[in-house]
């Protein structure tokens, strides 16, 4: 049974990114738990940094593998992603000066990635 080039970039991204979050958690976890042990928390969060190197690799090398049409379907899911997180990002850091309660560093990933899901199934649908 012989596998497709898109079979292989997909297991390839599936590896990279799944050796990245396990890293990624791995780190998290460690600087928890580090203090206790008495280590720095900073030195097992150190594996962060190999991590998202890791599924940022993966994640360009799956945009590499695909042809001009896939390419533009991501293309198009990260632009929306950016267009519909940006303005919200910095609407809150202004409501922040304004009164808001400062909110954490974590609230702005989650508006990018949810931004970001958003994008995508809209690019899906338009190119269903």
């Amino acid at each position: 049974m012989e596998t497709t080039t898109r079979t292989r970039a997909n297991r390839a991204f599936a590896l990279r990114f799944t050796v990245g979050i396990a890293l990624y958690a791995l780190g998290l976890a460690l600087s928890g738990v580090a203090g206790s042990l008495g280590v720095a928390p900073w030195v097992p969060a150190l594996l962060v940094f190999p991590a998202v190197g890791l599924m940022a690799w993966a994640n360009i090398e799956i945009f590499r593998s695909g042809d001009e049409f896939e390419k533009r379907k991501i293309a198009e899911a990260i632009l929306l992603a950016f267009v519909i997180a940006t303005p919200l990002i910095l609407a809150v850091g202004v409501l922040q000066f304004s009164g808001l309660p400062e909110l954490n560093w974590i609230f702005a990933f989650s508006i990018l990635m949810l931004s970001w899901i958003v994008g995508t199934i809209v690019s899906a649908v338009r190119y269903r």
